[in-house]
């Protein structure tokens, strides 16, 4: 009776064990409580100063690369909405995201000079998902472009 006993709970064990080593473990890890741009504030113009690469090429203004994030890769980030302030237009700030006039890739952040003929100006304060394969954090305002007509001369 008693190793009957004993072999139906050695037995409840065995499959008990069986069915927990099942569970999926999360892969990874992603730690973004230090997350930041520095500086995290980038001036736009409409016009920018005529001697200046930017009037000669056309190039997006560009924000620093994230600080902060460590995890396993690959790191991505994602636009998730934007607060507009001072004559901004939120929702034309998100049609000039979906045009691909403003790009989120590898932690930087691109506003092209097509986005320029969407939004007016005004302040731009970007919340963005940083995410790997198991994990997610959202970082909030943590991004701003100021949108300006005249790029002032040096």
């Amino acid at each position: 009776m008693k190793s009957s006993l004993f072999s139906s709970l050695f037995a409840l064990l065995l499959i008990a064990s069986v069915f927990a080593a099942c569970d999926r473990m999360k892969v990874g890890y992603l730690n973004a409580d230090h997350a930041s741009y520095v500086p995290d504030t980038v001036l736009v113009y409409r016009t920018p100063a005529p001697d200046s690469e930017r009037a000669k090429t056309g190039a997006p203004w560009t924000s620093t690369r994230i600080q902060g994030v460590a995890g396993t890769n690959p790191i991505n980030y994602k636009y998730v909405r934007v607060v507009a302030k001072e004559g901004g237009d939120a929702a034309a700030f998100d049609a000039a995201v979906k045009a691909g006039e403003v790009l989120i890739q590898g932690g930087i952040v691109q506003v092209f000079p097509a986005a320029l003929q969407r939004i007016p100006n005004g302040v731009y304060t970007l919340t963005l998902l940083v995410y790997n394969e198991d994990h997610s954090r959202e970082l909030t305002d943590v991004l701003t472009f100021v949108v300006n007509d005249d790029e002032p001369t040096p």
